[in-house]
């Protein structure tokens, strides 16, 4: 046996185990006969056993560096760390294909163990078992992780050295993985509601699907950030690369979708809204992959070009037209009939659903509209940062306004306390606007410390008036905690708060300068003195380092590095950077005297309230998995919560 055997036995069991599946519970489905869906559950356990087997294959031919396979032949080499070698089945084309189909049979393993009416049941593995069919099919046939090379060579050549210039490759794909196939299964629940008719169950038991995919996503992308922002050398933790900007669609329209299925668990409305974003959501990560998969754009994550695009954009037309059909379809039966009140709790969330979708229209025609361009008339022409930043300014700040208040309004039309509780929220944004003002800080600025402070308050009022409703009905004061859905998502919206805070001031003062240092030469810049004591040359067998040393009066020595890799042409900067609660220090290494190490030139950043970011990303995660954790008492705590 050897990689190469266990591997593509894997790939096709995976596939014949899926294509099996797929017609059982169509035959199920169409003959009504639980046999036909007893078969298909059985075949869902072994599909993932296979699909285990092809990545473990993977993993062995790494390890062993069996260059006779060209995906270990093109991605690894003898010299790489252990770490980078079990990382690298996801540093490419096929081989993260092939963790997507995994992780797809393991969410179709998991989906089936969930009680399901055999109707629904059928759909929802017709579905899953199609998607797993895709995938396997792709590897089977045009992207193979286990395809062999004739002459094999004696070593490979390593991954991109982007990715192995920093651990965070090791959690920021899988992470990313996760959500994108998570929500998959959100989809499949809709189609099969649509399918068998049965609108409102279906939202509940998809909204903790989507909850758990929304998590990941939203790890897998503050990990991003602080990948760009620490490997890229930019100083920055978002680029508005277009394959950004393609996980950053999904996330929106699920996020537009969890806002919308609370209107429609609560008050039975907005069914079509519920089954669009859903759709929609799922679409756009494999329209996200086509993007990363074609090489049609240029971004920093081409390293991923392959021949799958059209495959690809086969199937995103093909999810999309599915989803967008049934809804078509059964248009007359979810159109809402209750009175709609704009100045209500559903008002509020649909509005923010609203600008989470139009949100994400931005983005998808900033990121096309250049390849629409130059399709129809030839121009190359290009969408940078300050389209996006500029566009995505008021609607951030109508989000992070409507965040506080939401949760304020009840269902229906507000009472006179509500009333009471919006003017002091108002009052609490004006005040934190001018407070901003009177510091020097400018407009946008103001407006972000008003309104973290205003969605602050908001969820002060929410926490003290669950407290003293629990007070009143001679509860323990402290049981509010037990209500992992309201707390949860009110620490989510904290973070969402303190990431908006920032993100408006690390955009507004950031300083950058730059200056030639000679040896023992002191240079003050950003409230730091740093004194140049020379370069050294570091021989680290896959990659060649070199390392100015920098004496400050603040941080001690600090060492920002420029690594050479056979790879690559130029440099890749790896800076170091010092965090602290209010300004992030980013010292990065430029260029150096080549022959004696006289001199070097040196970039600092600094950067005001990064740190918030990555503590906001933490409270976000950690928000998602408060209000996934199981809990007993969630019946008692009815009525005594926050309205």
């Amino acid at each position: 046996m050897t990689p190469a055997l266990l591997g593509n036995l894997g790939v096709s069991l995976a596939l014949a185990f899926s294509l099996l599946g797929l017609a059982l519970s169509l035959l199920a489905y169409h003959q009504g006969d639980g046999r036909f869906l007893k078969g298909a559950k059985a075949l869902v356990l072994p599909a993932f056993l296979a699909a285990l087997a092809a990545f473990l294959a993977l993993e062995w031919a790494l390890l062993t560096h069996d260059f006779s396979l060209a995906y270990v032949a093109r991605n690894h080499s003898v010299h790489d760390p252990l770490w980078v070698t079990l990382v690298t089945p996801w540093a490419a084309l096929e081989g993260s294909i092939l963790l997507w189909g995994l992780l797809q049979t393991l969410y179709t393993l998991l989906a089936s163990r969930k009680p399901l009416d055999s109707w629904r049941a059928t759909v929802v593995l017709a579905v899953l078992f199609g998607i797993q069919v895709f995938f396997f099919g792709v590897m089977a046939t045009i992207a193979s992780p286990f395809q062999t090379l004739p002459n094999p060579p004696s070593d490979g050549t390593g991954p991109n050295p982007l990715l192995q210039n920093h651990w965070m490759m090791a959690v920021h794909p899988v992470l990313m993985y996760l959500g994108f196939v998570g929500l998959s299964v959100p989809f499949a629940y809709a189609v099969a509601a649509m399918v068998v008719r049965r609108y409102q169950t279906w939202v509940g038991e998809t909204r903790w699907w989507t909850l758990i995919a929304w998590g990941f996503l939203t790890a897998g992308k503050v990990a991003g950030m602080w990948w760009s922002y620490e490997v890229l050398g930019w100083g920055g933790y978002w680029a508005w690369d277009p394959v950004e900007n393609a996980s950053f669609i999904p996330w929106l329209l699920a996020t537009a979708f969890l806002h919308t299925a609370l209107v429609q668990e609560t008050r039975g409305a907005f069914k079509a809204w519920n089954f669009a974003f859903v759709t929609l959501a799922f679409a756009a990560t494999v329209l996200g992959t086509f993007l990363t998969r074609s090489g049609v754009i240029q971004s920093v994550h081409a390293f991923a070009e392959g021949p799958v695009g059209p495959a690809f954009l086969g199937f995103f037309l093909l999810s999309t037209a599915l989803g967008l059909g049934l809804l078509s379809r059964v248009s007359r039966e979810v159109r809402d009939t209750a009175v709609f009140r704009p100045l209500s709790r559903e008002g509020a969330l649909l509005l923010g659903a609203f600008f989470f979708a139009g949100w994400a229209l931005v983005v998808v025609l900033g990121t096309f509209y250049p390849l629409l361009a130059e399709a129809f008339s030839g121009a190359k022409v290009s969408v940078g940062a300050p389209f996006f930043n500029q566009a995505s300014l008021p609607i951030g700040a109508g989000i992070l306004l409507l965040m506080g208040v939401g949760p304020i309004l009840p269902w229906r039309r507000p009472r006179a306390e509500v009333v009471r509780n919006l003017y002091m929220l108002l009052a609490v944004l004006l005040l934190g606007t001018l407070l901003g003002l009177l510091r020097g800080y400018t407009l946008g600025a103001s407006l972000a410390v008003g309104l973290f402070l205003y969605n602050a308050a908001a969820i002060f009022l929410l926490v003290r008036e669950g407290v003293v409703a629990r007070l009143r009905a001679g509860l323990s004061p402290w049981g509010f905690l037990e209500n992992h859905r309201r707390m949860g998502s009110l620490v989510v919206h904290f973070a969402v708060a303190l990431m908006g805070l920032g993100i408006a001031f690390s955009q507004t003062y950031r300083l950058e300068v730059e200056k030639t240092l000679y040896r023992g030469q002191a240079w003050e810049a950003g409230g730091v003195r740093m004194e140049f004591s020379g370069v050294r040359a570091l021989d680290e067998g896959r990659r060649f380092a070199v390392e100015a040393s920098l004496r400050t009066d603040r941080f001690g020595e600090v060492r920002p590095r420029l690594h050479f890799y056979p790879q690559m042409n130029s440099p890749l900067p790896s800076p170091k950077v010092v965090y602290t609660p209010g300004n992030d220090y980013y010292f990065l290494l430029m260029d150096f005297d080549r022959e004696k190490g006289e001199w070097a030139s040196i970039r600092l950043i600094v950067t005001p309230l990064v740190f918030w970011m990555w503590v906001a990303g933490g409270l976000m995660a950690l928000g998602t998995l408060y209000i996934l954790w199981p809990t007993a008492k969630r019946e008692e705590l009815k009525g005594v919560s926050p309205a």
